[in-house]
């Protein structure tokens, strides 16, 4: 993997619940992992997963492996030119010939 392709700094969420003074919970997400990567663009039918197509897929996102990644976390990730913030939910986590050097994500961009 070239690492100029890796231009978007991410940072890796997972899903946790807090328990505030009064004993109610809230979801909430904490950071797991920040790294560089690269995401691209598509078009939802160029995506597989399991040989089966996933019409609502419309980013890849390519970075460099990290351990215990699951399709419950998410990708943040801030614009350095706009400042907006941006969301993407994992559906697929691929491991290019399990050799554990890279990971290519399928994501879905959500709105918040």
């Amino acid at each position: 993997m070239r690492a100029g392709a890796l231009k978007h700094l991410i940072i890796i969420q997972e899903p946790t619940i807090a328990v505030d003074s009064n004993g109610d919970r809230t979801d909430t997400w904490t950071e797991y992992a920040t790294t560089w990567a690269s995401i691209e663009t598509g078009n939802g039918r160029e995506f597989f997963a399991a040989r089966q197509v996933m019409a609502d897929l419309t980013h890849t996102i390519r970075l460099r492996y990290v351990e215990d990644l699951k399709p419950e976390m998410r990708v943040k990730y801030v614009d350095q030119k706009t400042g907006k913030t941006r969301y993407f939910n994992i559906r697929t986590i691929l491991n290019p010939d399990e050799r554990n050097e890279m990971l290519v994500m399928q994501a879905l961009e959500v709105l918040i």
